[in-house]
């Protein structure tokens, strides 16, 4: 009897999470505060409604990665059950909300766990991009809301789906989207700041370009000592002497694209030590400020198709050559360079803003299990 209405009772668990509970004469209890940001608050409710939300959304998703998520909760709600079972003696029970929501805080379940933690860096980035002076229009966000579910049914119209089972592979709920969304655009915004503060104007299309290059990398530095082995069986390598031999060797692969003996595309293949040589030297688009100062330099002053003089970077010996400007690259590649970027400089940013952040979390960190930056 128990097994088939704990059975029961979890498929039925996303209806049951949205009935709102009966009305009564009691006073309305505080609403504790489960963690807080340089003195905000972060409530049990608004964790609540998170994990509800993000519940119920899961359970209508058609995709198995997204149901295996919410099995913790209905297990959760299965234990509720069986607790209330026992306490009624075999008289029906029926379990609201606010009854999942204490029961979880109770047991402190790892998903609530986890979305106080994710809702800590939430809050915590919001805070430090305000601070910064940046903030987000309703119809900026609204574009960007639109634009992330167009691009994620296009992907999935790729699968062969259908628009509505497009939806419900994403589980699809506004308001989870929406705050994934705003979290990214403050992301993406601090990025963009912090750049345009380092090359000293705002960022434009001429700020990107696309090209190849040719690397010998130059190792001036001895390789460290080997346990166990002779310090004096061979003398260090000379720095300087490293590094003109590799001049010399990046002026015989120059020479050979000069004589036209090799063209670019085949000497960064046959002699680049850098993984870009499996693309014949090519680079993609790369944005301003994206590269070390000295290639950044010569890069951005190239005319396009000329091959420059040997560049010395902390690398080693560059030879580059510039393929676009940013007017001609199209709208969707200068977008596509932007966001390398910004991924590549997003996760170092929010691990400093948390690291500033003054944290109280009364609830306790997840299990370290690969934090996810945003959600």
């Amino acid at each position: 009897m128990v097994l088939v209405a704990v059975a029961v009772f979890v498929c039925a668990a996303p209806v049951l999470a949205q009935k709102k509970p009966a009305k009564t004469a009691a006073k309305p209890s505080a609403d504790p505060v489960v963690a807080t940001v340089n003195g905000e608050n972060i409530t049990r409710k608004q964790i609540a409604d998170d994990v509800l939300a993000d519940q119920e959304a899961r359970m209508n998703a058609k995709n198995p990665q997204y149901q295996d998520r919410v099995r913790p909760i209905a297990g959760s709600i299965g234990a509720l059950v069986i607790k209330k079972l026992a306490a009624s003696k075999g008289v029906p029970v029926s379990v609201s909300r606010q009854d999942v929501v204490e029961w979880l805080f109770e047991e402190k379940s790892p998903v609530i766990k986890e979305a106080v933690q994710n809702r800590i860096r939430e809050v915590a980035i919001a805070q430090y991009a305000k601070s910064k002076g940046i903030t987000l229009s309703a119809d900026d966000i609204a574009k960007q809301i639109a634009k992330a579910v167009d691009n994620a049914r296009t992907q999935l119209r790729m699968q062969g789906k259908t628009d509505a089972q497009v939806l419900a592979d994403l589980g699809y709920r506004a308001s989870t989207i929406r705050r994934g969304v705003i979290g990214s655009m403050y992301i993406e915004r601090l990025v963009q700041k912090e750049l345009e503060e380092k090359i000293g104007h705002p960022l434009g299309p001429d700020d990107y370009r696309d090209g190849r290059h040719i690397l010998v990398r130059v190792n001036p530095q001895p390789p460290a000592q080997q346990p166990g082995t002779d310090q004096n069986q061979a003398p260090a390598p000379d720095p300087e002497q490293a590094w003109a031999e590799g001049k010399a060797k990046i002026d015989a692969i120059a020479q050979e694209i000069a004589n036209k003996t090799k063209t670019f595309e085949k000497a960064a293949m046959d002699s680049s030590d850098d993984p870009s040589k499996f693309r014949e030297g090519a680079l993609g688009a790369f944005v301003r400020g994206q590269m070390v100062p000295e290639f950044e330099a010569v890069a951005f002053s190239l005319p396009v198709g000329v091959v420059s003089q040997p560049v010395r970077t902390q690398f080693g010996w560059h030879l580059i050559r510039i393929d676009k400007i940013g007017k001609d690259l199209t709208e969707a590649e200068r977008d596509q360079a932007w966001q390398t970027y910004v991924r590549g400089k997003a996760q170092a940013l929010v691990n400093d803003i948390m690291s500033k952040a003054k944290i109280v979390n009364k609830v306790g960190a997840p299990e370290p299990v690969g934090m996810p930056m945003m959600r």
